[in-house]
């Protein structure tokens, strides 16, 4: 289907989701963006209209910043990305100076995109996808089977630029995450973990119906399952067994309405079969809006199953 360190300990509860998938929803197309004024990112156009339409949009940016990573053009790799842009990868999280190293140390080679959805919320175009790659870290290759990503753009200064990036893809087994490679804002750190501590205590609670208000229409998540939408998370709040975890080097950045929060969440979690170990792992949540109204556009959780 193409489709913040603030504090040591703060409860949540976990993000395990079933292994369905559902249709995503989409806004109305807006009016066209402003000309082009940052020559090497991605020039915008009107908003797409229909399902197929963003779905296109997504797979040309996605595979278009591919081939700036794979032909080393790391002028064009920073263009793309907004100056708050947050990545995270098995090794942990990186903002857009520190993540340079990291991609270039990646050597990827010879990516196959596949699978793209991609939805509308506001400013935001969220898309996951699969893709397979030839990448390694020091030395040590990583899995080379099609594994998911999650992407979040909006049009700033006429162009088409990142917010926040997720891969899943790592070694087997995953090593624990170093601490973040940036302080980032205190103040924005401990806003960003409060509002992430409010959606998982209300999964962890399973009190659903604040669980369900702060989920967006449209919004999208990545997992060890997979790709997943937002019945998807309602279902896995009402299946998942978890244990109390742990947030550590909470950061938070703002784009423009979003405000991209990440961690390393420490927990355990069973639904059904599947059993993630409670072990440190990068955790990404991205919030459009503020304050009570404030809702969750897209999630990644780097944990592997045992």
């Amino acid at each position: 289907m193409n489709t913040t360190r603030i504090c040591k300990s703060l409860f949540a509860a976990a993000l395990l989701l079933p292994n369905m998938m559902s249709a995503p929803l989409f806004a109305q197309a807006s009016a066209p963006a402003a000309p082009v004024s940052a020559a090497a990112a991605a020039p915008a156009a009107s908003w797409p209209a229909d399902e197929a339409g963003l779905n296109a949009l997504a797979a040309k940016l996605i595979n278009g910043w591919f081939q700036q990573i794979t032909d080393k053009d790391m002028k064009g790799v920073m263009a793309a990305m907004q100056p708050t842009f947050q990545v995270i990868t098995f090794e942990g999280v990186f903002d857009p100076a520190t993540s340079m190293s990291h991609i270039s140390n990646l050597g990827t080679k010879s990516p196959k995109v596949s699978d793209v959805i991609a939805t509308r919320v506001g400013d935001a175009l969220i898309a996951t996808c699969l893709v397979k790659a030839d990448q390694e870290i020091d030395g040590k290759k990583l899995s080379s089977d099609a594994m998911p990503r999650l992407g979040v753009w909006q049009i700033v200064d006429g162009a088409w630029k990142m917010a926040a990036w997720a891969s899943l893809n790592s070694p087997s087994p995953r090593p624990a995450p170093a601490a973040p490679t940036f302080a980032g804002d205190a103040a924005l750190n401990t806003q960003g973990a409060a509002m992430l501590t409010k959606l998982l205590m209300a999964q962890h609670k399973k009190d659903l119906p604040t669980f369900d208000a702060m989920l967006a229409t449209g919004m999208q998540v990545v997992n060890f399952k997979g790709q997943k939408v937002r019945d998807d998370m309602i279902k896995g709040a009402k299946m998942a067994t978890t244990e109390l975890p742990v947030i550590a080097d909470a950061r938070a950045t703002k784009c423009g309405d979003l405000l991209v929060v990440t961690c390393n969440l420490t927990m355990g979690q069973k639904v059904g079969w599947a059993t993630l170990p409670a072990n440190p792992a990068p955790f990404l949540a991205v919030f459009q809006g503020s304050g009570d109204a404030a809702k969750v556009i897209a999630l990644a959780n780097t944990n592997k199953e045992k």
